[in-house]
């Protein structure tokens, strides 16, 4: 009889285990090296189309930390927001880990005044600002949308309104498989009118679970156009409620203690469990990765706490700039990057490019790398300066919105339509 201990019996029992459902993933193995960088400087050092200028990067650091320190730019700047919650419990990582698994494809082609929009607070939130104050208009509805527990539910997903799955073959498109079109009874609300009596004496009603009628109410919207992407919104909340369920007891906390104070660690776990943060293609033949909506989950924990409690992580540098179309646009109107004419004319006249495609993957990676060069060249100028890349891409996100709403923009951002930013 074989010993009990012997490395090939326990592998098959581990296998039988598995395949019983008998056991949860282990996470002993998941390291804390999440390769974005390295797969970034990989792009940057093979990119035909997307050119980095070191006197440009040189330029940009020193105006840009003179920026920050003018304005004292720390990460007090993000719940300084009058839309972040503020308080440093439970409830806030909720709140932010449901923020992030949305945060995703804002833009819009249509004029400021017929975008997606939301009525809040007496003011008219879009883009990432109309996610957030839907959900904290819902909450305060009594719709407990940034519960996972709410999020997936057999009995929601059978009942009509959407049956859907998230495609594992997805590769950078964000393709959903068997999502709902609307069918079986869409909540009818008048855009064009203030909240209606139903929607303010929201705690008056009953809540179930995420169904897409549910989810429509949320992101009720006011203009012609519906929250982009509304549908894989609410594939993304279901699958992150199933796998939280399964494997963390239905507990975001228990997701972050899972990984033991360290931020790559973190953002690995989210991409091995969650196929909603699994942002990957391919580049030239090899996986890279860019893991922007874990990467970013884990700097706003980080930013919402100020590195204490749930915001705590020993390696917090691991983490690199958040691979969107905001950052990019800026760092090119800084002069660090430039564009091949073909690219620069498909962004200039707004032409799709699509997910997974090589200039997309320049442009994502050799902004990572452009970041990382900036934060370099500021260190070296400035060896004390308390500096990384998160608040150099927060940074350079407040001064796009900023360029935006005062007509500078000096190009426009590259359009990609995809759940992965």
């Amino acid at each position: 009889m074989s010993d009990s201990s012997d490395p090939e019996d326990e592998s098959l029992l581990d296998l039988l285990r598995s395949s019983l459902g008998l056991t949860k993933k282990q996470d002993g193995s998941i390291s804390p090296s999440t390769s974005v960088l390295r797969d970034a400087e990989g792009i940057a050092s093979n990119a035909i189309d997307v050119a980095i200028s070191c006197a440009g990067t040189v330029a940009a650091a020193k105006s840009l930390y003179a920026s920050m320190r003018e304005r004292e730019y720390t990460t007090a700047a993000w719940s300084a927001h009058e839309l972040h919650p503020d308080a440093r419990d439970e409830g806030t990582v909720r709140f932010v880990f449901a923020m992030d698994l949305l945060n995703f494809s804002f833009w819009s082609e249509r004029s400021e005044g017929s975008r997606y929009a939301v009525r809040y607070r007496g003011r008219r939130w879009t883009g990432y600002w109309g996610l957030v104050a839907a959900l904290r208009r819902a909450e305060e509805e009594g719709v407990p949308v940034t519960d996972p527990s709410f999020w997936y539910s057999a009995e929601g997903k059978g009942d009509g309104k959407g049956e859907g799955r998230l495609d594992d073959e997805a590769n950078g498109e964000g393709k959903v498989e068997g999502r709902s079109e609307g069918e079986g009874g869409e909540m009818q609300v008048d855009g064009e009118r203030e909240e209606g009596e139903e929607q303010r004496n929201g705690l008056q009603r009953e809540w179930p679970h995420l169904t897409r009628e549910v989810m429509k109410h949320v992101f009720r919207g006011e203009g012609e156009e519906e929250m982009p992407l509304l549908d894989e919104r609410l594939e993304v909340l279901w699958e992150a409620g199933r796998v939280l369920e399964e494997e963390f007891d239905g507990s975001v906390v228990n997701l972050i203690q899972a990984a033991g104070g360290s931020a790559g660690k973190l953002v690995n776990l989210l991409a091995h469990h969650f196929k909603c943060f699994r942002d990957e293609s391919e580049f030239e033949g090899k996986r890279v990765r860019f893991l922007k909506r874990a990467q970013i989950f884990v700097a706003d924990l980080w930013a919402a706490f100020d590195g204490t409690s749930y915001g705590a992580f020993d390696d917090i540098d691991c983490i690199t700039m958040f691979a969107d179309y905001r950052v990019p646009q800026q760092l090119h109107s800084l002069g660090c990057i430039s564009y091949s004419p073909p690219l620069d004319y498909a962004v200039r006249s707004l032409k799709s490019i699509e997910p997974g495609s090589s200039w997309e993957c320049q442009l994502r990676g050799c902004s990572i790398w452009t970041v990382e060069l900036i934060r370099r060249e500021i260190l070296k100028e400035h060896p004390d300066a308390k500096v990384n890349a998160i608040l150099i891409d927060f940074f350079l996100y407040d001064l796009a919105k900023e360029r935006e709403s005062a007509g500078e923009e000096s190009i426009p951002h590259h359009r990609t339509r995809s759940i992965w930013y």
